[in-house]
């Protein structure tokens, strides 16, 4: 996920979050028409682009509807799952379509709390859009949500280009020449690390760039079945190589992603000089414009990332996604669903995108010249992406949690040998995971 989703409590949430409203038509009041169709999109409350993006689409599609009325009520990032989780499993006061994390549609889709999609657009989902878009949102062959974004974590490698110069590297091309350069332009003040080197630690970096190692090599994470394999002789090789550059003497990272806290993640530190490269998608490129005043190409860059194997393979999960409750009278869930219809039009999901820093859901969207003419960031990431695996239909929250943890104490010495900690990892994800 893009950042660690904090589960607060939810009498906390209902007492204390605030709803950021904002009405179509310059925010005006959600009534609509007596005679129209009033509908109530939920989504996250993030940087302006997306806000801004989401108010531009239902701009548009009310003024070729009239008779629709679409109002956005926003929520802090922090809050918004137990939010949508709270509305949809209660069937009281929540949304009529709602932005939702794809993972959450594991819990979702088979609990009768989503509308399943028209047949047409299930077909034009299944057929339009890479597999791994839509994966959580599919339960027993029926798609409960159109799919927004190809969610990438692996594949792209933000550099800071004044980092590297100072250590004498160029941008690594190979697995060994990146972590040659890591520990190259890794500044250490006895234990402590002040600059570092190649920082992949964080709550999504540890799980993503050790499945995805795991899978260059030819080997998977999976069983058939699909319970967890991390005992093999890959998945053993890979931890070994990621401990050893986040502790003991060769270190070129620490554990602070994970351990101390804090929400600041090793991109961020990148722009302040901090890091020298973080594998991360492209969504995370503008902060480092808007916030911290940096020129793309000049002070930084986004780049090709060395797989670990031969192949060109990792796991992706089901990204931000768009669904409409069950339940609603026929009047509602048809113009619910004609507003997804819209959204999901080559046009709208391609304008959407851009905005926020994404890659497209659909095949042929994100594979269009014109859209990397727009967003040419993009191009290290959209020739891999037909070797994407479908994370799994999980909770990725747990999957990812435990694997921090256990990742974690195993670099601190707490967690025994390699084949102890990852027989114990695996007992663990299989008994949380499928229960």
């Amino acid at each position: 996920m893009k950042k660690k989703l904090i589960l607060i409590a939810l009498t906390v949430v209902l007492t204390l979050g605030i709803a950021l409203v904002i009405t179509g038509c310059g925010g005006s009041d959600s009534g609509g028409s007596s005679d129209g169709t009033t509908l109530t999109l939920w989504t996250h409350n993030n940087e302006e682009s997306w806000n801004a993006s989401y108010q531009s689409i239902v701009d548009a599609y009310m003024e070729e509807h009239p008779d629709v009325t679409v109002n956005i009520e926003s929520f802090p990032y922090d809050e918004f799952e137990s939010k949508v989780q709270t509305a949809l499993m209660s069937k009281e006061g929540g949304a009529d379509i709602y932005e939702m994390w794809g993972g959450w549609g594991v819990d979702f889709a088979p609990a009768g709390v989503l509308a399943p999609l028209p047949e047409d657009m299930q077909k034009e989902v299944k057929e339009e859009c890479y597999p791994n878009t839509y994966g959580a949102l599919e339960a027993d062959g029926v798609i409960y949500g159109i799919p927004q974004e190809f969610n990438i974590e692996c594949g792209g490698l933000v550099v800071n280009n004044n980092v590297m110069k100072d250590a004498g590297v160029e941008v690594p091309t190979t697995w060994d020449e990146l972590k040659a350069a890591a520990e190259k332009g890794t500044i250490k003040d006895g234990d402590k690390i002040k600059v570092k080197g190649f920082d992949f630690v964080n709550w999504d970096g540890v799980m993503y760039l050790w499945t995805s190692m795991i899978l260059s090599q030819g080997e998977n994470y999976l069983n058939e079945d699909g319970t967890i394999n991390v005992t093999s002789d890959a998945a053993k090789k890979a931890w070994d190589e990621l401990a050893a550059m986040a502790s003991g003497d060769s270190a070129v990272t620490n554990l602070s992603g994970l351990d101390d806290g804090s929400d600041i993640e090793g991109y961020q530190e990148l722009y302040t000089g901090d890091v020298m490269m973080v594998p991360r998608g492209p969504w995370c490129l503008q902060e480092g414009i808007d916030s911290f005043g940096l020129e793309l190409g000049k002070d930084f860059d986004y780049v090709a990332m060395p797989f670990y194997g031969p192949e060109k393979k990792f796991a992706s999960e089901t990204g931000w996604s768009m669904a409409v409750a069950a339940g609603l009278d026929e009047a509602q869930e048809a113009a619910a669903f004609d507003f997804l219809n819209y959204f999901f039009s080559d046009e709208v999901i391609m304008q959407h995108n851009l905005a926020c820093g994404q890659i497209p859901a659909k095949e042929a969207v994100a594979q269009d010249p014109e859209y990397l003419k727009k967003y040419p960031i993009a191009e290290p990431l959209v020739g891999i992406l037909d070797g994407a695996q479908f994370i799994g239909f999980f909770n990725t929250d747990v999957f990812k949690e435990c694997i921090n943890e256990t990742f974690s104490a195993y670099c601190k010495g707490e967690a025994g040998s390699t084949d102890e900690a990852l027989a114990a990892l695996e007992k663990t994800l299989n008994k949380k995971l499928y229960k």
